[in-house]
């Protein structure tokens, strides 16, 4: 696993490793990781939702979606492919109310 979910829950940031892969996990009003580093360049994001409702991931940067996934039914999972420039972006869920609830993050590119 490129990113181990459980060291990011800790509050602490996540670094995707060499082969460029980024787990996320959704969870009822919360995406995990929650703060990541990447470098630039051609991104997968591997995400899984795990919680009882249904949840999307939306990646933007300026208010604009760069990469979202379809809405993701509890226990299924979807994988995207991006090339992502440097930039400070918000990984999102814009399912309802879940963003106001906490299911957001954030991906730094370098």
């Amino acid at each position: 696993m490129a990113v181990a979910l459980a060291a990011a829950g800790c509050g602490s940031t996540a670094s995707v490793g060499a082969d460029r892969t980024l787990q996320v996990a959704l969870s009822d009003y919360r995406v995990t990781p929650q703060d990541v580093r990447a470098p630039t360049g051609l991104l997968t994001l591997d995400v899984r939702n795990y919680g009882r409702l249904t949840h999307d991931l939306v990646v933007s940067l300026g208010g604009q979606v760069m990469v979202a996934t379809k809405p993701i039914a509890p226990g299924q999972s979807e994988q995207l492919e991006t090339a992502l420039a440097p930039g400070s972006y918000q990984m999102a869920s814009s399912i309802l109310s879940d963003q106001a609830l906490g299911a957001y993050g954030t991906l730094t590119v370098r």
